[in-house]
């Protein structure tokens, strides 16, 4: 009878052990997907703020080349040529040189 009895306390002992562990797993388990929706908060936060400041780049792109644009224009280069004193070069006043 007593062997029942300790095969009985043994039982009960596995069983309190695997519901610790099982416990002990959950928990972990509760851990890593706080922690993994922590990190894909950051990480889209972060791409966030990528994102609008490639946005803000692109805008400043396309505003510098329509500025780039006006002032090579010729109307804007023979104003600036004129404030400056400048004018056409005669015909005898152009070397040209061949690249080789």
């Amino acid at each position: 009878m007593k062997k029942s009895v300790t095969h009985k306390e043994s039982g009960g002992r596995g069983w309190f052990l695997a519901l610790a562990l099982e416990l002990l797993a959950g928990m972990l388990m509760s851990l890593v997907l706080v922690w993994s929706n922590i990190e894909r908060m950051d990480t889209t936060y972060f791409i966030n703020i990528l994102q609008s400041e490639f946005r803000e780049k692109q805008d400043l792109l396309a505003k510098l080349e329509v500025e780039r644009g006006r002032l090579l224009s010729p109307h804007e280069l023979k104003r600036h040529a004129e404030k400056l004193g400048m004018t056409e070069p005669k015909a005898g006043q152009i070397r040209r040189m061949e690249s080789r």
